[in-house]
Formats: structure tokens, sequence, C-alpha cells
């Protein structure tokens, strides 16, 4: 009956083991995603620029650095977009606010909010993953139109003030929690530079 019981157990650990392997295999080898968008010659170019970039960045110190990071630059180009009054230049400043968010949304979901909804409060985590798919339905209206159309300006204005709360909401509750946490900042911050390479290459060859 011990000897029964020891192998039982034995076994149970084994599955465990396996389940925790194959669990940081998938997060550290996402599949394949689908963006639902078509590359056009200037999206295209701008894939090529953002590639470009991110291979010449120095690496984040974490996980949380390259978010943040992000969060910076997405800002920046809404208020870019607020500046201009040339249609041609709100059309690419547009196509790289939702571009930058397509593949920061990817990195979280492939790679944060896994680890988070374990790690943190899940309801936080939910929240963010609900946040996100209004969000994409939103850039998808977006990369539809063209600037000039009705409720174009208007769009990316509810995308920015969206985003804005979106970020405020991770920035002041999710990722102090995240810090708090056990999981490997650092380690994670490496991840996700090295996907971001990879979304950009599946992106680019789409």
């Amino acid at each position: 009956m011990a000897k029964s019981a020891t192998k039982t157990k034995a076994a149970s650990s084994s599955r465990a083991e396996t389940r925790t392997s194959d669990k940081t295999t998938a997060r550290r080898k996402p599949a394949k995603q689908d963006f639902g968008f078509t590359l056009t010659p200037a999206l295209s170019k701008l894939v090529k620029e953002m590639s470009a970039t991110a291979a010449d960045m120095k690496p984040p110190a974490d996980a949380i650095a390259l978010l943040q990071a992000d969060h910076r630059k997405v800002e920046s180009l809404f208020k870019d977009f607020e500046k201009t009054e040339s249609k041609a230049e709100k059309g690419k400043i547009a196509s790289k606010i939702c571009l930058e968010l397509r593949v920061h949304a990817s990195l979280e979901e492939e790679l944060v909010y896994p680890p988070a909804h374990e790690a943190i409060d899940e309801d936080l985590v939910d929240e963010a993953i609900v946040e996100h798919a209004g969000a994409k339905d939103l850039i998808a209206q977006i990369e539809s139109m063209q600037p000039g159309e009705e409720l174009y300006d208007a769009k990316v204005k509810v995308l920015s003030e969206y985003i804005k709360h979106h970020v405020k909401e991770e920035e002041t509750e999710m990722f102090p929690k995240l810090r708090k946490s056990d999981i490997d900042l650092k380690e994670l911050g490496t991840e996700l530079n090295e996907r971001k390479t990879e979304i950009l290459a599946e992106m680019a060859n789409g």
C-alpha cells in the first residue's frame, strides 16, 4: 500500500513538472498569430522601420521597462497626430499608432498576462484583456478608413483616451503588483524583446 502511494505521488509530481515545463515552453514559443490585417506597402515599410529600431535598441532592464517604453512611444505618437493638420501625415501617424498597439497587445497577451493571471489579481488581468479587445476593434475601424473621412479623427481621439485609461490602470495597479510577485521580470523582459522581433518578422512575412 505504501509503495503504491509512493508511486502515485511520484507520478503526480512528474505530471506536474511536465505541465510546468510545457507551460514554460508555450510561453516562450507562442504560436504564430493571425494579426487580422493586410500589410500595405506603407505598412510594410513601417514594420521594417520598427524591426530595425527594435534590433538597434539596448535590451530593456526588465519587462516593465519595455512595456512602459512602448506606452511612452504611443503617447508621443498620439500627441503628434493632434498637432498635425496634414491628412497624409495623419494617416502615417495613425498607421504607426495602430501597428505599435497591435505589437504591444500581442506581447502582453502572449507573455505577460498568462503569468500575471496566476501571480496577481485575476480580475485586473481579465479587465485588461477585455480592454485590449475593445481597442483592437477601434484599431480595425481606423485601419479601414482614410484620413479626412467622417469620424476618422474622432476615432483616433477616442482610441487615445481608451489607451490612456488602460495605461494608467496597468502602470498604477498591475505593474506594482508584478514587481512584488515572484515573476522574473528581467528574464521576461528578454523574452518580450525577442518576441517583439519575431512578431515584426511574422507581420512582414504575413
